[in-house]
């Protein structure tokens, strides 16, 4: 193995750990990734004429293609004895393989968010099921429901009184469960969330299976595992016993996904399941000695610091290398427009590369609001926001087109191609047209759509029309498809109106093509449809930041990365730490938990700084009077009040 001079006693250690469970307690900035893809490499390595594979689990796709990255330039052609995926990829791979003993078929389709509400409408309506709201707001807090079903991991037959429901509405919330996963396996959808429980309810039916993932896979590598849900933690479970050679690496103080169904506790609860030894990672590379001060500082203040944990957790340490940079300073104004302003003109005062600074926020209203006072001076943001689905009329048009492409008898996909074929072009296709178009002759819905389109339509939404028949009725090729749509273009004297951003539309179509390339790179060849549109399902369309820009993002949207220059804004009661988290009676148990939840959310915000980091506060906010956060006591930082001159506006 390559350069092991590079790796501390504890990194080797975890990278050197033969068989049976551990656990890696990795601080902030201290080298988890490359200790878990070093070990990766290793156990490869070390059995060039062996045959099983490892399989890493991450949680998002970007991870997922870091770790991958290391591990090829690590093994070479050797590494596809690794599989290296996300939970929700992970098991979509099983269903497609197994779901047949589910009653599902591997061309099963992954539903958007639009696509649930729909969904949840036609089984609100099934018999037996009263009194159910049928506005779009009451279907999407029932979908809230079967959410939280699905992390905790519920199986859909299960008895009433093993399902975590409260109140009077259980009987039904149980009944609405049940019946809207069996809707989706007999109409083969499933959405993200029913991915997992399938999983699991698929292992413990079929046990064989799980112990084929096993002996194909019998040494797994778990990242963040601080952030698994219930549903999560069951996949693994369910696939390696006892005594298994399950390595984690995880850290409770940077659990803030607790709404969606993280748990600090988890961790704790694993390693007792299996008796895993422990190596701590406290050594930070990122942060310099000023922030892991702070940072220490505040997380002793948690209530679970230390209560069900298996050790001391030992406090982060900054790497001998850092010590003599970095700094934190804490700044007071009289409002939220004055905090901004004086960022703005710090970011402007730090030079040539705004790039290098990123302004954080506990919610998104804080950051929104930010991006837009440091634009006005002149400075280009980002405004981070996941992106699930693409807008723009051209690229939602041809996404929808290959769907049905794919699905040819999926009435749901048909409906949707109709309603992007709208946008487009303006021209209302009815479902039941391209229906009885195909019915007659058994030709495909995509068929029966281009010739029930083709009725009344200008030349322009013609020639959209042909492109579909050409490259997918005629020849299927979706990539000179591709290629065609978005070269398309209605012209000027088009009789309809196009709503779509230009700017928006080239985006979009920019990151169609990184989302494809990074698909033939991982094959390592031109992937199927099918295969692409299952990796487009599980990948944010949300466009990376351009260099030399300003990231305003919230403190989850921060989660996993790091920057020279740290502003976290909003150090105020109410803000940070949130209002909800204030309302609640410090004494309970709920109060405790949401409070250690901020307190280890401004402990991530903090410690994604490599150089300084600036924390800012206001005495209102969007005028309500704020306290400073308590927070900052606890890091021990004073502010100093500060007035915000009005920054220089670029030229």
């Amino acid at each position: 193995m390559e350069a092991d001079v590079q790796l501390n006693a504890n990194q080797r250690k975890a990278v050197e750990w033969g068989e049976g469970p551990l656990l890696v307690l990795a601080g902030p900035g201290s080298g988890k990734t490359l200790v878990l893809t070093r070990r990766i490499g290793r156990l490869v390595q070390e059995s060039l004429q062996s045959r099983f594979g490892v399989l890493g689990l991450s949680f998002t796709a970007q991870a997922v293609d870091e770790m991958r990255g290391r591990v090829a330039r690590m093994l070479g052609r050797e590494d596809r004895r690794t599989r290296l995926s996300t939970f929700h990829s992970f098991a979509t791979s099983v269903l497609r393989q197994h779901g047949s003993h589910l009653g599902l078929r591997p061309s099963f389709q992954l539903l958007s968010e639009a696509d649930r509400v729909g969904i949840m409408a036609r089984v609100a309506r099934t018999d037996g099921i009263q009194d159910v709201p049928d506005s779009e707001d009451g279907l999407r807090r029932l979908l809230r429901t079967i959410d939280h079903l699905y992390r905790e991991g519920c199986d859909w037959e299960a008895s009433l009184e093993r399902l975590p429901l409260r109140g009077a509405a259980k009987e039904q919330a149980a009944l609405i469960y049940s019946e809207y996963v069996r809707y989706l396996l007999r109409s083969n959808y499933l959405d993200f969330g029913a991915l997992l429980v399938c999983c699991i309810r698929l292992f413990r039916a079929h046990p064989r299976i799980a112990e084929f993932y096993r002996q194909v896979y019998p040494y797994a590598c778990v990242d963040e595992y601080q952030d698994t849900n219930r549903a999560q933690d069951l996949v693994i479970r369910a696939i390696y016993p006892k005594r298994s050679n399950l390595f984690v690496v995880a850290d409770d103080d940077q659990t803030i996904f607790q709404w969606n169904g993280a748990d600090p506790g988890r961790i704790w609860q694993l390693a007792q399941h299996y008796g895993m030894e422990i190596v701590q990672l406290p050594e930070s590379f990122r942060c310099p000695p000023p922030v892991v001060g702070v940072a220490n500082n505040l997380i002793r203040h948690g209530s679970l610091r230390s209560s069900g944990r298996m050790v001391v957790k030992e406090p982060i340490a900054a790497s001998p290398a850092r010590a003599e940079s970095g700094s934190v300073v804490a700044r007071q104004f009289g409002n939220e427009g004055d905090e901004m302003a004086w960022i703005a003109q710090d970011i402007e005062k730090r030079g040539s590369n705004p790039g290098s600074c990123v302004v954080l926020a506990r919610n998104r209203r804080l950051a929104e609001a930010a991006a837009d006072v440091l634009a006005r001076t002149g400075l280009e943001t980002y405004l981070g926001a996941r992106k699930d689905e693409f807008s723009s009329a051209v690229v939602r048009f041809c996404h929808a087109a290959l769907k049905l492409a794919n699905a040819p008898n999926d009435g749901g996909q048909l409906a949707r191609l109709c309603d992007a074929f709208a946008a487009l072009t303006g021209e209302r296709v009815r479902s039941a047209d391209a229906e009885a178009e195909s019915s007659p002759s058994g030709r495909s819905l995509l068929n029966g759509f281009v010739d029930a389109a083709a009725v009344g339509t200008d030349m322009l939404a013609g020639s959209i029309l042909e492109l579909v028949r050409t490259h997918l009725v005629q020849a299927m090729d979706y990539q000179a498809f591709v290629t065609a749509v978005f070269r398309w273009k209605p012209g000027e004297n088009a009789s309809f109106k196009r709503v779509a951003d230009a700017a928006e539309e080239e985006e979009e179509k920019r990151i169609w093509r990184e989302l494809e390339q990074k698909a033939r790179s991982r094959l390592g060849t031109v992937p199927t449809l099918s295969r692409l549109l299952e990796d487009f399902d599980m990948r944010s369309k949300t466009s990376p930041p351009a260099p030399g820009k300003v990231q305003c993002l919230t403190i989850h949207g921060a989660k996993g990365k790091e920057f020279e220059h740290v502003y976290l804004m909003g150090l105020a009661e109410g803000e940070l730490p949130s209002y909800h988290a204030t309302q609640l009676d410090d004494g309970s148990e709920a109060g405790r938990r949401a409070m250690d939840e901020e307190r280890r959310s401004c402990f991530v915000a903090i410690t994604r700084a490599n150089t300084s980091v600036t924390l800012t506060y206001a005495d209102s906010y969007f005028g309500r009077r704020r306290k400073p956060s308590r927070f900052l006591a606890e890091m021990g930082v004073r502010a100093s009040s500060q007035s915000a001159p009005q920054p220089r506006r670029r030229q």
